[in-house]
């Protein structure tokens, strides 16, 4: 009696052979097929760690240049179909055959303890029937994440295709906003952590780091398959050219021709004598004729009231006709009446005022232009000895002085 395992084995079989031509194209020159067979849980351990292993490999196969990934099945079953219970080479080979597969993976995960993996790995040349490389790499539970596999199997690729991994430069230290070069090409600015550039193929490269202001820096670096690297850079600033020095001047020889020589000090500027005199001469001068001015045009209102007073005069008549006669003591003019009388003590009275005024000025006046002639005297012919010359010089000091019905000005002249 057939039991239902052996029936699905069976079954299995028969869709591995029948896909066999469907799968298996003529591989593209240059093109290498290869199938990853799905891992074998071995030992207890979980079949999805087999599974998610197996996928990962499977991503990098396709996207690896050169590889073509032809479909295949697990292990298990490839092992009982072609009765290949210890994997050999030539068994192993005749079902890369089947389904068009250059290059073989295979392997299994293993339990190491309660929280790792043992991950065994193998690819066998079809053609040759040899395996060419194997790898046995230990994993954490932690690792079985799909991002977590990425790292470690695309390591496990590289060393069993034996092809090199791509390496990882780290540029730290320079200046924030600098230019990155690698192998003449523009790969960045400098941040304030530096710039990571990876996908770099391992091998000598040339590493350049520039900024308007700095020195450039350049630095050939040797990176190893799958390594992650470090560049520490330092910019120098370019220093601006020192100022040419001055010429140095030459000095005199020193002649001995005699005992030295005394240096006069250079004469102070010499201030004008009696400039002060001269100044107060002139100011003097100037009030006196305003004063003399005053005096004058009180002069002239004096006489213009006196000129209207005249019709108002009185005098004895001397021919017998009357008593108050004009002033030919002839003409009979008769008395004042009480709104004349008015009118004539109001002209003597500003009379009387404008008289002080006269007065006040001709005084004031003649005072300050006797004054301004002393002034003018000292101040331009007057010659002051040495002795005069160290004293203070003229001082004129003009004070207003007021008093009921007068005004006037006191000049007060120290020598």
């Amino acid at each position: 009696m057939i039991t239902k395992p052996l029936c699905a084995y069976s079954l299995s079989a028969l869709a591995l052979f029948a896909g066999t031509f469907a799968a298996g194209k003529a591989a593209v020159a240059g093109e290498t097929t290869l199938s990853v067979l799905g891992l074998e849980p071995a030992g207890g351990s979980p079949e999805s760690v087999a599974a998610a292993v197996t996928e990962a490999l499977r991503q990098r196969a396709t996207s690896t240049p050169n590889y073509r990934l032809v479909p295949g099945r697990d292990l298990i079953e490839v092992k009982l179909v072609f009765s290949c219970p210890d994997e050999a080479p030539a068994c192993m080979s005749q079902a890369a055959q089947s389904i068009g597969a250059s290059k073989l993976v295979f392997g299994n995960v293993q339990p190491m303890g309660a929280d790792a993996y043992l991950v065994t790995l193998k690819i066998l040349d079809a053609g040759q029937g040899v395996v060419e490389s194997w790898i046995s790499e230990q994993i954490t539970k932690a690792q079985v994440a799909p991002a977590a596999l990425r790292l470690p199997v695309q390591k496990w690729f590289a060393t069993l295709t034996g092809q090199a991994m791509p390496t990882t430069l780290k540029i730290t230290g320079g200046v924030v906003g600098a230019t990155v070069w690698l192998d003449g090409a523009q790969a960045g600015l400098l941040g304030a952590d530096g710039l990571t550039i990876a996908g770099i193929a391992s091998g000598p490269h040339q590493v350049a780091v520039s900024r308007v202001g700095y020195e450039r820096f350049e630095r050939g670096v040797t990176l190893a398959s799958g390594a992650s690297e470090k560049l520490a850079v330092q910019l120098k600033p370019i220093e601006e050219p020192e100022a040419a020095p001055a010429p140095a001047v030459r000095k005199r020889p020193v002649v001995d021709d005699g005992p030295p020589r005394i240096e006069e000090p250079e004469p102070l500027p010499v201030e004008m004598p009696n400039q002060g005199s001269r100044v107060a001469a002139w100011a003097l001068l100037g009030t006196g004729i305003v004063a003399v001015g005053l005096g004058g045009y009180s002069s002239y209102k004096v006489s213009d009231i006196n000129s209207q007073l005249d019709p108002y005069r009185r005098y004895p008549c001397t021919n017998g006709t009357g008593v108050h006669c004009g002033s030919d003591g002839k003409t009979n003019l008769g008395t004042l009446i009480p709104s004349q009388v008015s009118q004539v003590n109001g002209l003597k009275q500003s009379g009387d005022d404008w008289a002080t005024s006269q007065w006040v000025g001709y005084g004031v006046g003649a005072a300050l232009l006797v004054g301004s002639g002393i002034c003018m005297y000292f101040g331009y012919f007057s010659k002051p000895t040495n002795a005069a010359a160290n004293h203070d010089r003229p001082n004129l000091i003009v004070l207003p002085s007021f008093a009921p019905g007068s005004a006037g000005a006191t000049a007060y002249l120290s020598f």
